[in-house]
C-alpha cells in the first residue's frame, strides 16, 4: 500500500496520519517508509526568488485539528520574532475567514507594505506566482492548493533587468 501526498509528506500532509494508525497495536508489525518530498514552502521560495533565507515558521491556518486561538497565539509569537512565515492550508470552500484573520492579526505586528508570496499550484500546470505587499493581501485569491510566505521585516523585493521581481531575506540580520 502506498499513500502519496503532495509536497512533503511530512509537513502538514499524510504521514503523519499513517503514522498515528501504524502506531495502533493491530498494524504494530506493518512497516512505515516515509520518503521526503519538496516541501511547499521550499517550492514557493524558489519560484519567488529566496524569501526563505534566514529563519522562518511554518504554520497551518486550519483550524480543523486545533482551535483557531492556538494557531493565532503562534502567528503573534513568530510575528512579534520577525520571522518570514510559510503559511499552510490558508483557505478552502469551508474556510473563507482564516486570511482575512490572519492578515489583520499580522496587521497589528508588520508594516503594511511587507512582501508576501501567493504562491498557488507550484510545479503544477496552473502555476501562479505573486509577490503583493500585506496590506494588497486579498482573501478572495487564497485556496487549499495556495501557499502564503510572509516576510519579516528585513525581506526585499528587487525588480530584475528584464522586468521581472523577486523576493529575498537577508542571511544577516542587523
Amino acid at each position: 500500500v502506498a499513500v502519496v501526498s503532495g509536497g512533503d509528506p511530512g509537513v502538514f500532509a499524510m504521514a503523519t496520519a499513517v503514522l498515528e494508525v501504524a502506531g495502533q497495536a493491530p498494524y504494530a508489525d506493518v512497516p512505515v517508509r516515509v520518503l521526503p518530498g519538496v516541501t511547499a514552502a521550499n517550492a514557493a521560495a524558489a519560484a519567488a526568488g529566496a524569501p526563505l533565507g534566514h529563519d522562518y515558521a511554518t504554520v497551518s491556518l486550519s483550524d480543523r485539528l486545533k482551535p483557531w486561538e492556538v494557531i493565532a497565539e503562534r502567528l503573534r509569537a513568530a510575528a512579534a520574532a520577525d520571522l518570514v512565515l510559510a503559511l499552510y492550508n490558508p483557505g478552502s470552500r469551508s474556510r473563507t475567514w482564516q486570511v482575512a484573520q490572519a492578515r489583520e492579526l499580522l496587521l497589528e505586528l508588520r508594516a503594511p507594505q511587507t512582501p508576501v508570496v501567493v504562491a498557488r499550484d507550484v510545479g503544477g500546470p496552473e502555476q501562479s506566482v505573486r509577490i503583493v505587499t500585506l496590506a494588497e493581501l486579498e482573501p478572495s485569491e487564497v485556496d487549499m492548493r495556495t501557499i502564503l510566505l510572509i516576510g519579516s521585516s528585513q525581506t526585499r523585493v528587487t525588480e530584475r533587468p528584464d522586468g521581472s521581481r523577486v523576493t529575498w531575506t537577508p542571511r544577516r540580520y542587523p
